[in-house]
């Protein structure tokens, strides 16, 4: 009898390390668990450390670190090619808008050379307005590569101060007059009685705008309808550019902003503007949204915080 009470006593006292084991290995694995969700959100360049004397818990913290240190390595090798990749872009795009400048007061020249005043064949005057637009769309895109490879290694200063938002809006539509009179736009500008105030960087608001103007144009000029907005509400402005045109399809709407992607032909745009107008906007702390109806209506949205 005793021996079985001894037995038994034994087996329970086993029966009680093998759970309290158990328990211990389970609180190990939360924890790398945990830390390796605390590193994926904070994105740092850290390591398991764990004192444990399981050797299955050691392998798998090892077997950790070790895919670490590969994703560390490749991370920063990634990083490394892409401001490489920004500088030679900045570069490549600032040494060609020089000779590309030259060309197009060349072009321009030719141009005027092709007047009612000198006698040139057809021909030759439409090669010339060609060769004169192309110059134009080339420095825009070079232009537009610059921008784009200033953002992305930083090197692109902003002055955050408060702005009158009306007033930018209101001078950069003014640019557009001539064009959507003579393009035949239905225009509808509406901007607050009382002026709208707003942290930002001017240049590079116009630059947004613009650039949302020129999309709705490019792609819903067949409506013949331009609204640009200004509202504010609950610490934020808002201001909105809208046309009328065919829309964006719901399965395009996340691409539109990725840089080169664009819904038009490829002759009728680089496919730039709306990616070079959110990077602004993310990097002077403002968010852009977009909403669509089909072949109804096409809404940006420029989010400022106030």
């Amino acid at each position: 009898m005793d021996f079985f009470v001894v037995l038994s006593c034994i087996l329970l006292a086993a029966l009680i390390l093998q759970v309290k084991r158990y328990l211990n290995i389970q609180k190990e694995i939360r924890y790398i668990s945990g830390r390796l969700n605390t590193i994926q959100l904070l994105s740092e360049n850290s390591f398991l450390l764990l004192p444990t004397d399981h050797a299955s818990i050691k392998e798998l913290i090892c077997a950790e670190n070790r895919l670490l240190h590969d994703f560390y390595k490749e991370k920063n090798r990634f990083e490394q090619t892409k401001e490489a990749m920004a500088q030679v872009m900045t570069n490549i795009s600032h040494d060609l808008r020089t000779p590309l400048t030259v060309l197009k007061g060349n072009t321009e020249m030719l141009v005027l050379q092709t007047d009612d005043t000198v006698r040139l064949p057809d021909s030759v005057r439409a090669i010339a307005g060609k060769v004169d637009s192309k110059a134009d769309e080339l420095i825009r895109t070079i232009g537009d590569y610059f921008t784009l490879a200033r953002l992305a290694s930083g090197d692109y200063p902003l002055k955050l101060q408060r702005e009158n938002i009306s007033q930018i809006c209101h001078d950069v539509i003014l640019d557009y007059y001539d064009l959507l009179e003579d393009e035949r736009f239905s225009v509808e500008i509406l901007l607050p009685s009382v002026p709208v105030y707003a942290d930002t960087d001017a240049e590079s608001l116009k630059r947004i705008l613009k650039n949302l103007i020129d999309n709705a144009i490019l792609h819903g000029g067949g409506g013949k309808y331009l609204a640009l907005r200004v509202s504010s509400a609950e610490n934020r402005t808002i201001i909105e550019v809208e046309d009328h045109g065919k829309g964006i399809p719901e399965q395009y709407r996340r691409r539109i902003f990725s840089r080169n992607y664009t819904t038009a032909p490829r002759s009728s745009g680089n496919g730039l503007g709306l990616t070079i107008a959110r990077s602004l906007a993310a990097k002077t702390g403002a968010e852009i949204t977009v909403q669509s109806t089909k072949n109804e209506k096409t809404v940006f949205s420029i989010i400022i915080k106030s």
